[in-house]
């Protein structure tokens, strides 16, 4: 099942226990608190393939410019250095965390710590 059918699945799951429990306080049924448990349990199990697929899929990650740094997930603390020259950066559209310039830094979840960059061309004037 795709990911994106499952999330709707899941919501409708949700949307349709909560008219149940409207239900069940208003006519406390043995029918209706079965279809109540039934619902929360299929809404469960498709939020749990929606929570599976999520970490399945792994993203693109390209680090292309010099002492560029990127990182598909989270990452602590992070420091790059680049000194000399430098042409311009490398388009990369088929990744989903780029860092394409020189000293570029991409992270795509957390950063827990300090990210540093430190670039200077051949002259020695600081670029970024």
């Amino acid at each position: 099942m795709g990911r994106p059918l499952a999330a709707g699945a899941a919501f409708l799951a949700a949307a349709g226990s909560g008219v149940l429990s409207a239900l069940v306080t208003a006519d406390n049924s043995l029918g209706l608190w079965i279809a109540l448990g039934v619902l929360i349990a299929a809404g469960a199990v498709l939020q749990g393939l929606v929570t599976a697929a999520e970490r399945r899929s792994r993203p693109r990650v390209l680090a292309s410019g010099p002492g560029a740094v990127a990182v598909g997930g989270s990452a602590g603390k992070v420091g790059t250095r680049v000194l000399g020259g430098f042409g311009p950066p490398t388009r990369a559209d088929a990744a989903d965390i780029n860092a394409s310039g020189p000293g570029a830094v991409s992270i795509g979840g957390d950063a827990t710590g300090s990210v540093t960059t430190d670039v200077t061309n051949v002259k020695g004037d600081k670029r970024f």
